[in-house]
């Protein structure tokens, strides 16, 4: 719990630290639980890019974690 705690501020951090555009795609899709092509939409961008910066988003956190 207490790991799960520090693992949940680390992400935050991270996300934090993401571009704003990568920022608000990323959130919208795990926090609002929205799909590519609602956040397109709502972004008024194409799915393309936001399928683009979510794997651009899911690798920088990965990475961060492998470190």
């Amino acid at each position: 719990d207490i790991q799960y705690e520090a693992v949940k501020l680390k992400i935050e951090q991270l996300v934090a630290a993401m571009p704003t555009k990568r920022q608000e795609i990323f959130r919208l899709s795990r926090e609002s639980g929205l799909k590519n092509k609602e956040i397109a939409e709502k972004l008024n961008i194409s799915i393309k890019t936001v399928e683009n910066q979510m794997g651009a988003a899911l690798k920088y956190l990965k990475k961060a974690f492998e470190n």
